[in-house]
């Protein structure tokens, strides 16, 4: 049998997934067939293929097995290669020996699909190839931009993930909301499960079915009571939850055309109290480039603070409104 020994980069991964990282691709009943079958093993014992596998441990695995993609290297067209690249160089904002940290635009997805030619997950398997496998610790929305952290290792990886699980990460967002809330600060507390059917599919809160989800909120700013600016903290990672608890609560998020029914935050012969200078706003969704939702910043458990700063289109739109953006965002949430 032919082996080879788990590097430092896959210590803490499931065995099936650093397998597939190390010697190809292999489908999962196949897998499955011949780990029952001793065909691969781990330290010369079988295994199941959910155990979490060590750094220098030893795989062996025999020549019948067909890992169909081995050493088959992804192509990259020159106009690939400059986009990372340079897109790499703009929204980079930290790199450490254990992470990278990326502020995302809007309107760049992080994972790929079949009508995404560029993302982040791209980028990175890109730039840095098999010399240092990155992993994502968590994800955004394609249409929310700012904060992305990228662990360079497995270990790291797990690490970030046992933050969050146990909330000793803090992860602020900033969000434009129409109208505002009608509490200054709170927490929502309400079940998100997806719904719908075919391509009408979406989050919707269900007490029944739901998973839990938690969002703390604050009011920065407001103009009257038909637009704020908002900080955000979402205790849980729920998929589209900040943008569903907003709806929910009737302050939903400007630009979100998934979740935000209204037609206009504003109509045309509206005066905005306290704003004198600002006498005619129309902002209709046509008039949105992006969905006016923004991660900030994140605060470690050392309290060390990453930040990523807002878009120019989120800081025009502020400064159109007449928002003020607060000093000391990071002490918002304690």
């Amino acid at each position: 049998m032919k082996n080879i020994k788990i590097p430092k980069s896959e210590h803490g991964s499931r065995f099936d997934r650093c397998l597939r990282r190390l010697l190809g691709y292999i489908n999962q009943s196949m897998l499955e067939k011949s780990l029952r079958l001793g065909l691969i093993l781990l330290d010369n014992k079988k295994t199941k293929s959910s155990v979490k596998v060590k750094s220098g441990q030893i795989i062996f695995y025999t020549d019948e097995i067909n890992f169909a993609k081995k050493n088959i290297k992804q192509h990259w067209d020159q106009g690939s290669i400059t986009f990372y690249r340079d897109l790499y160089n703009k929204i980079l904002i930290k790199e450490t020996k254990e992470y990278i940290a990326l502020n995302k635009p809007s309107g760049l997805a992080v994972q790929g699909g079949t009508s995404q030619k560029y993302h982040i997950d791209g980028m990175l398997r890109h730039l840095f190839k098999d010399t240092n496998p990155t992993k994502l610790v968590h994800r955004i929305d394609k249409d929310t931009s700012g904060l992305l952290l990228v662990a360079k290792d497995q270990q790291t990886a797990k690490t970030f993930a046992n933050y969050f699980k146990q909330r000793k990460i803090i992860k602020t967002y900033l969000a434009i909301v129409s109208p505002c809330p009608s509490t200054e600060m709170g927490v929502i507390d309400l079940p998100i499960i997806k719904g719908g059917i075919n391509d009408q599919k979406k989050m919707i809160v269900d007490h029944d079915k739901g998973k839990k989800a938690i969002t703390e909120y604050k009011v920065l700013d407001k103009v009257s009571t038909r637009i704020a600016l908002m900080a955000l903290y979402p205790k849980t990672g729920r998929t589209h939850q900040l943008r569903v608890h907003l709806e929910y609560i009737n302050a939903p998020i400007v630009g979100d055309k998934k979740y935000n029914f209204s037609l206009n935050v504003f109509p045309s012969d509206h005066r905005l109290l306290e704003h004198e200078s600002i006498s005619q706003i129309k902002w209709s969704h046509k008039g949105i480039k992006n969905l006016q939702l923004h991660a900030f910043s994140i605060r470690m458990p050392s309290n060390d603070v990453i930040e990523a700063e807002i878009s120019e289109d989120f800081k025009k739109n502020l400064k159109f409104l007449g928002l003020q953006l607060p000093k000391n965002l990071n002490k918002v949430f304690t």
